[in-house]
């Protein structure tokens, strides 16, 4: 399970402020959502293969991580056929597609620590909320490869789980819920006994031996997120 899962590399992508990757995928993420033009659609495309290109991530492990995303998002656009003409489905898995492989990017080229001091630093959270953005960040990788080493051992003792339909494989799945469930329970108390035993207290102002700071790069990806933005409004207004 790679989903969620930082992922060490190089790029240009990976050396911004995490601050200012925040802002361009909240901004990004609300630009898509609102804007039904396939001009708007073909920006926002433009954009994505820049932040990839940038991020030092292979396409291949994008898309490998949003799989399970991009399954469920053709079945429910197939459904979405019967009642909606096939160009206005087309367009909204488009812009769906697109606001989760950049989600993927994001995840790709940010650790947990820095969503958890851009969290901090950009943003009117308190440490506490910072905080449990961060682990929930962290957390569900760990969670993924729980439930395959859980599928392992359940298919050496003989449960079958890649037979029949996409219904009956989702139904063999319901019995790895329980011990998956129990799992998470027993990770959550180690976590929150590790972090008593280090004196962790979200009521107090945490320091850093390396405080977030704007740099050139930063201040490029902004001026070319402004320019994104105005564009995107723009074919809003008046196409």
């Amino acid at each position: 399970m790679t989903a969620g899962r930082y992922d060490p590399g190089e790029g240009v992508l990976r050396r911004l402020d995490p601050r200012t990757k925040l802002y361009f995928l909240i901004l990004y993420v609300i630009l898509v959502l609102i804007s039904g033009h396939p001009i708007a659609f073909g920006c926002a495309t433009a954009v994505f293969i820049v932040a990839w290109g940038s991020s030092g991530c292979s396409l291949f492990s994008i898309v490998r991580s949003a799989r399970g995303v991009l399954i469920m998002l053709i079945i429910t656009e197939l459904f979405s056929l019967i009642w909606v003409p096939p160009i206005a489905v087309l367009l909204t898995f488009w812009k769906l597609c697109l606001v989760t492989l950049m989600s993927v990017v994001f995840s790709k080229t940010t650790e947990p620590r820095e969503v958890l001091d851009g969290l901090r630093s950009g943003f009117p959270i308190g440490e506490g909320g910072a905080m449990s953005v961060a682990i929930a960040f962290d957390f569900l990788p760990q969670l993924g490869r729980e439930m395959e080493r859980m599928k392992v051992a359940a298919s050496s003792r003989g449960a079958v789980y890649e037979e029949g339909s996409p219904f009956r494989k989702a139904g063999n799945m319901i019995p790895l819920m329980i011990p998956l469930f129990r799992s998470t329970l027993r990770h959550a108390g180690h976590l929150a006994d590790a972090m008593d035993l280090r004196g962790y207290n979200a009521g107090k102002k945490r320091t850093r031996v390396e405080p977030l700071e704007y740099k050139r790069i930063d201040r490029i990806a902004g001026i070319l997120l402004l320019v994104f933005a105005l564009a995107m409004i723009a074919v809003r207004i008046f196409m």
